[in-house]
């Protein structure tokens, strides 16, 4: 008997370049990818693995994580455009859930992938580790490549703490965060290395997971740092009083209903689409009415960014990137002063440069030659 082809299809999607859907019954594979905009570089982005509550989630989550890349890759200065994919961990039918076949996964993908002849390249993301990647890479040329299974994570969590530093210069005047204490909501592998770094920086922590199994990561830590870590309830944690709380885990965590309660003044972590997503305005709002300054996540998270541009584009090695990744310090400071200027959030600030692109206003074109001593290279441009 023969295999079942997986079917591909495109959906129009109002305010995106293409959307595309690939389907396989019998194994239960479903997959979307989402090219936000061609209009600045091939589309990058990572690859998704979740289990959906149902079929529609994962195509609006596509999108959403996809113009959001977009804004990260122009507000980084980088020459790629915003894409995503997200795979279904289980599909839904009438008669109920049912997982994907998992050895079955890399082949649909790497084709779906493939249909998009080299208009997307895909990464790591949620759920689709290394291993992952390398099984992908047997049936698609057309991803980020990676040295070893931690760079990708090592620069995302780089990143974050430049921005935080920058953070930290523009709310308490302060050259490090020795002496403070900072929240880090969770500690898988960019959790992790973001705690390495603020630990070293003379910072004291408070880590949380709802994974138990992920605190054991914090063991040999505290071996390293005694008394300097101290762990919370995975719900309780952005309650803490804290200078920096970093939330580290899945997105919509600043939440119009937890605002209220946070006693942080600063925001600042590798979390994507962090600000509530039933009313993001809302939530902006009260965080300046608060007296919160946010770092946005797409400024923050973008270390691992330059990287894979590095790599897509043939451009510089990993080295090189990872000391681009340096002038997130100085690119935050300069959002972060410009949303003062405006009496805006931050926020808004990276969502009008990522508009830029569509041919939408842009007030926040400056010079950022030499940013950190850093040669910038042939893959990224000022704002």
């Amino acid at each position: 008997m023969p295999i079942q082809a997986m079917e591909i299809k495109e959906i129009k999607t109002q305010g995106f370049e293409r959307v595309v859907h690939g389907y396989h019954e019998e194994s239960n594979f479903s997959a979307y990818i989402a090219i936000h905009t061609l209009n600045n570089g091939p589309a990058f982005g990572g690859i998704r693995y979740f289990n959906y509550k149902d079929n529609q989630r994962p195509y609006l989550d596509v999108q959403k994580l996809a113009e959001a890349m977009t804004e990260k890759c122009m507000v980084a200065g980088i020459k790629l455009s915003g894409g995503k994919t997200v795979v279904q961990k289980s599909y839904h039918k009438d008669i109920g859930a049912f997982g994907v076949d998992e050895k079955r996964v890399y082949p649909y993908l790497g084709e779906l992938i493939n249909y998009l002849n080299g208009d997307y390249y895909g990464g790591l993301d949620v759920g689709f580790n290394f291993d992952m990647l390398q099984q992908l890479r047997r049936y698609t040329d057309f991803t980020t490549t990676y040295s070893d299974p931690d760079i990708g994570s090592s620069c995302t969590a780089f990143g974050v703490y430049n921005a935080m530093k920058a953070g930290v210069k523009y709310k308490l005047d302060k050259d490090s965060l020795d002496g403070l204490k900072i929240a880090i909501k969770g500690i898988g592998k960019v959790g992790y290395q973001l705690a390495n770094y603020v630990l070293e920086d003379g910072a004291t922590l408070i880590v949380a997971d709802k994974d138990s199994a992920k605190i054991d990561y914090i063991k040999q830590l505290q071996e390293k740092f005694p008394f300097k870590i101290e762990l919370a309830d995975h719900n309780e944690i952005h309650k803490k009083e804290v200078d920096v709380y970093s939330p580290c885990a899945m997105g919509n965590d600043i939440r119009i209903t937890r605002i209220s309660d946070m006693k942080c003044k600063i925001i600042c972590g590798a979390a994507n689409n962090q600000l509530d997503i039933i009313d993001p305005t809302i939530a902006k709002r009260q965080l300046i009415d608060h007296k919160i300054l946010y770092v946005p996540d797409t400024i923050a998270n973008a270390g691992g960014v330059f990287r894979s541009a590095g790599t897509i584009l043939k451009s510089r090695n990993e080295q090189e990137s990872f000391k681009m990744i340096t002038t997130i310090y100085d690119r935050t400071l300069s959002i972060l002063d410009m949303a003062s200027e405006h009496r805006i959030s931050p926020a808004d600030v990276c969502t009008e440069i990522g508009q830029a692109i569509k041919g939408k206003q842009n007030r926040f074109k400056q010079q950022l030659d030499g940013l950190t001593g850093v040669k910038a290279g042939n893959n990224t441009y000022k704002i």
